[in-house]
């Protein structure tokens, strides 16, 4: 394959880039699954199933899903789910209201990872609960 990158040969960009809004729908697909496991990843429109597959890696190398077996060699992940770190981590992002809020402070910081994006809607949290009159000084 002489002249090819590795990302022309495995992927179609923007492969490698990780992408917030998938994470956080492969999150909550994983969470929905019945008997708390999948046998594979789901489709998740419109993305590709490279991309999903990227995504759910980077889940597992955070710590937040978990699988029984995955196949290196083009297979697909099996017994796939979210870790109790993984459940934790969606609490904070699952309401769209905050999700919102989260994505448009990451955007105008110029910046996201996961830790920043946590750090944000927990503070966004936080911050509701404040406004209900529920915060640390109620």
């Amino acid at each position: 394959m002489k002249g090819l990158s590795y990302s022309d040969t495995f992927c179609s960009p923007p492969c490698m880039k990780r992408d917030p809004d998938l994470i956080r729908d492969l999150m909550l697909a994983l969470e929905a699954a019945e008997g708390a496991e999948l046998l594979e990843l789901p489709k998740l429109d419109p993305y590709e199933r490279h991309q999903v597959d990227h995504h759910f890696r980077l889940l597992l190398e955070a710590g937040f899903a978990a699988t029984g077996y995955s196949a290196p060699s083009g297979g697909r992940w099996v017994a796939v789910r979210l870790t109790w770190a993984g459940h934790d981590y969606l609490d904070k992002i699952r309401d769209p209201q905050l999700w919102r809020y989260t994505k448009l402070a990451l955007a105008r910081a110029g910046i996201w990872s996961l830790e920043t994006m946590g750090t944000i809607a927990r503070t966004a949290v936080l911050a509701k609960l404040e406004a209900m009159g529920m915060g640390a000084s109620a």
